[in-house]
């Protein structure tokens, strides 16, 4: 993996999305492929910068037309996905953030409590239902209400990475180490940013193509569930498909564990592009 980064950059390069930004998202960007190169080829990213914006994507292509205008219009946002890493890119200056990224879950629960897990409610779980609250009300304006819209955007991707509902006593993962390919690395590293294979698809193409996957039946049973649902969900995945960890001969992650984890990312990027739309057209009047 690491002898291929220059490869890697070039066929990286190829399968994103190509159009105009400000020298700081691109750089941003930049910051963030880098890291996903640590850990797999460039053609596998998952919740990273990429992650967020296929949910993003998936989400806007579902807008309501006049949502998406008033998006525009009154949010001065164009896109989703121009916005969709906002949320990680302010967590340096503005630390108190970091910890609305996820919920830690005591180990061994299956569900989510908020007494036990999230008592200051500075937790992913609280945080979306804080600024879907701040966006439904006419009392929040001007900054405050556009930052509700960009937390929004990333925490709902956030919450549906099972490993963002991991323990708390690991870190959701990030103090199991493990080894995938040859690379050593920790078990929310494999969720965070890998098991997406672009196939040379532009970002765009592949949100399309995810998008398009999905039935009227499973947007209804998607869309019933409350954020609640969401953050049991992928607590429940995270403990029977995350922390069960399947080794081969070599003492790396099976190909079958990460092909099982690919299919659950891929249908986790469906339900939280689904979700984010399905929140921002109940929220957001024109």
């Amino acid at each position: 993996m690491m002898i291929v980064v220059k490869s890697g950059l070039n066929r990286l390069k190829r399968s994103l999305e190509i159009r105009w930004k400000p020298l700081w998202q691109w750089l941003s960007l930049a910051g963030g492929l880098a890291t996903s190169l640590i850990f797999f080829s460039a053609q596998a990213l998952a919740w990273g910068p990429q992650g967020h914006r296929i949910v993003a994507e998936i989400a806007e292509q579902r807008l309501k037309p006049e949502v998406r205008q008033t998006i525009r219009d009154k949010f001065s946002i164009k896109h989703l996905v121009d916005v969709a890493n906002w949320a990680d890119q302010i967590k340096r200056k503005r630390s108190e953030t970091r910890p609305w990224h996820y919920t830690n879950i005591s180990a061994g629960e299956f569900l989510y409590n908020r007494q036990r897990d999230c008592p200051t409610g500075d937790c992913v779980t609280e945080k979306i239902k804080e600024f879907a609250g701040k966006l439904k009300s006419p009392k929040v304006i001007g900054r405050s209400r556009v930052e509700a819209l960009m937390f929004l955007i990333h925490f709902v991707g956030d919450i549906h990475q099972p490993l963002h509902l991991g323990n708390a006593g690991d870190r959701g993962g990030n103090t199991i180490k493990i080894i995938v390919r040859g690379e050593r690395t920790n078990l929310h590293a494999v969720w965070d940013h890998g098991l997406i294979q672009f196939d040379g698809q532009s970002l765009v193409k592949y949100a399309t193509k995810l998008s398009g996957q999905i039935t009227d039946e499973k947007v209804h049973a998607w869309i019933t569930s409350d954020v609640i649902g969401w953050a049991n969900e992928s607590r429940q995945l995270a403990m029977q498909k995350g922390y069960p960890l399947e080794l081969n001969k070599r003492g790396e992650l099976s190909a079958n564990y990460l092909a099982v984890g690919e299919r659950i990312v891929m249908l986790q990027l469906q339900k939280a592009g689904v979700r984010l739309a399905h929140l921002l057209n109940q929220t957001i009047k024109s």
